[in-house]
């Protein structure tokens, strides 16, 4: 089939010079990108790795990360992106866990590396810039430019079922395991949503979250490279020049999480008021519900309408996304992608009835291989031919979807379930709120009772009071938090997903604790290069 590597091959033949990444002040046209990944596979070859070996990638989002992740796959490799936010003892875990026979790095994360205590087990490293490990960790090393200027070799194309890329998961629910997608898996998810997204050659897109998550790194790169269109990197996000970006480079589409709108939506409008968004025909959401207040703010402001996507990992990206032309109902994540069946079930499997909440289970072309070393996890997940989620979600008589939480975020009030994506919407209305995250506190009478975490808009004072008016006129008794917290920032991924196990963990490690300040400052929003 046309697996990401022939597609990119394509594109360089047809069309070698229409762009097709932009990170910073580097760009890559199709052509100069798909000669640079063929001799980055070449390299990897003479230095002697062999196809199926693991290597990581430990890279800021960068040009670099998108010649080495696609130049791993074509060397018949298996890529296993790592966030560069990682500590070194997250580093260190996922290249064991995978036993990765290489490392790609910057000087400045091998330093990182290098001052940690031990011996990170993997013998080949490759940096992206001058320099070389320590001779004494008996590291053999190379520089990006080397391989990238080592001739390119005939390399044939891999298996389109042999693994390709290794992400980890996120380890919400326990220690983070390695997802394995196939080419196969990994070209259908991104046929699928430039499909479903109705991406076109003349599309730039402008992201800035990081890329070795998969969906800025499949859905919306994968998807671009299908349609041959163009990807527009903001590093490091920062609202102020996200927004002045759009009109820069054009853009036509973008792509975010929530708190990436709700951020740009806290840009004074003095600054915005003059930029030139008319040529931004969709923007598109995921990691959690969008708030249908930042989406029509969002779109009040800078003119294009927001679509929610719902996906996780192990489908290499999405299940369901709303219609990019055509009317899709507000706080729904649309309908499912081409040749993906979707189901809402109950504990025993047995598919629940439109409007009921249940979990969310799947089957399709992109879902994984399984596990990587762990089988009766693969089991679990994939027992009856279909993957199980955890996600809870909803279908309506229209056959649109809506994700109502994550099952281990669920709050079970004195027997009563409370949604926490339910509640935040409500909270999120209130006209001085910014942001919200509902979470679960420990009762002693009640199992759990709700608590609010949120954070005023720019200046406003949020009153808790007027706030618990606000949630009683428009929830259950039992849905409606018992204390609101105050606060300037809320705990997020590097993804920007914001983070209720922190704010348990950090807020209400008990039912009569003091409420403490942060433990430490949150981190930013999406820092360069996390479903």
């Amino acid at each position: 089939m046309a697996t990401l590597l022939r597609l990119l091959d394509q594109h360089a033949d047809r069309d070698p010079a229409h762009v097709a990444c932009v990170v910073g002040d580097e760009r890559r046209a199709y052509g100069e990108l798909a000669d640079q990944v063929l001799r980055f596979a070449s390299g990897l070859v003479a230095l002697g790795l062999r196809p199926g070996d693991r290597v990581s990638l430990y890279l800021p989002n960068s040009v670099d990360y998108v010649i080495a992740f696609y130049g791993v796959m074509r060397a018949g490799m298996v890529a296993n992106p790592v966030n560069s936010v990682f500590t070194p003892s997250e580093v260190s875990y996922f290249i064991s866990d995978c036993a990765a026979a290489a490392l790609v790095t910057t000087p400045e994360l091998l330093a990182r590396l290098a001052a940690a205590p031990g011996e990170l087990p993997v013998k080949v490293v490759i940096t992206t810039g001058p320099g070389r490990p320590d001779a004494g960790r008996r590291w053999a090393s190379a520089l990006l430019a080397d391989v990238i200027g080592a001739a390119a070799r005939a390399l044939p194309y891999p298996d389109d079922s042999t693994p390709a890329c290794l992400p980890y998961s996120s380890g919400t629910t326990g220690r983070s395991k390695g997802i394995i997608h196939t080419h196969d898996s990994l070209a259908m998810q991104a046929i699928l949503s430039a499909n479903h997204l109705q991406l076109r050659r003349d599309d730039v897109l402008l992201q800035s979250l990081p890329l070795v998550h998969l969906y800025p790194g499949n859905i919306i790169m994968g998807g671009l490279v299908t349609a041959g269109a163009t990807m527009v990197v903001q590093p490091t996000f920062e609202p102020t020049s996200f927004a002045a970006l759009l009109a820069g480079v054009h853009a036509t589409a973008c792509a975010g999480v929530p708190t990436t709108y709700a951020m740009l939506c806290q840009v004074p409008e003095a600054e915005v008021s003059g930029i030139d968004t008319s040529a931004l025909q969709v923007a598109f959401s995921a990691g959690a519900p969008l708030p249908s207040r930042i989406g029509s703010e969002f779109r009040r402001r800078y003119g294009a309408p927001v679509l929610n996507c719902y996906g996780i990992t192990e489908a290499a990206g999405d299940l369901t996304a709303a219609l990019r032309y055509g009317e899709t109902p507000p706080l729904s994540c649309g309908v499912p992608y081409p040749l993906t069946e979707v189901r809402i079930v109950d504990e025993n499997d047995r598919d629940v009835a439109p409007g009921e909440v249940g979990q969310l289970i799947a089957r399709g072309p992109q879902i994984m291989a399984g596990y990587w070393g762990r089988p009766d996890d693969t089991s679990t997940a994939l027992r009856g031919g279909w993957l199980h989620t955890g996600d809870l979600a909803r279908r309506d008589e229209r056959g649109f979807f809506y994700i109502v939480d994550r099952l281990n975020d669920l709050i079970i009030s004195a027997g009563y379930n409370v949604y926490p994506a339910e509640v935040e919407e409500v909270v999120q209305s209130h006209p001085d709120v910014a942001m919200c995250a509902v979470f679960g506190a420990p009762d002693e009478i009640k199992g759990e009772k709700p608590w609010a975490a949120v954070v005023p808009r720019a200046g406003a004072a949020v009153d808790p009071a007027s706030l618990d008016a606000h949630c009683r006129q428009r929830l259950a008794a039992y849905k409606v938090p018992r204390k609101f917290l105050v606060l300037d920032d809320l705990p997020r991924s590097s993804v920007g997903k914001i983070l209720r196990r922190e704010l348990r963990r950090g807020y209400a490690p008990d039912a009569g604790a003091a409420i403490p300040r942060p433990p430490q400052a949150a981190p930013p929003a999406a820092p360069a290069g996390e479903r």
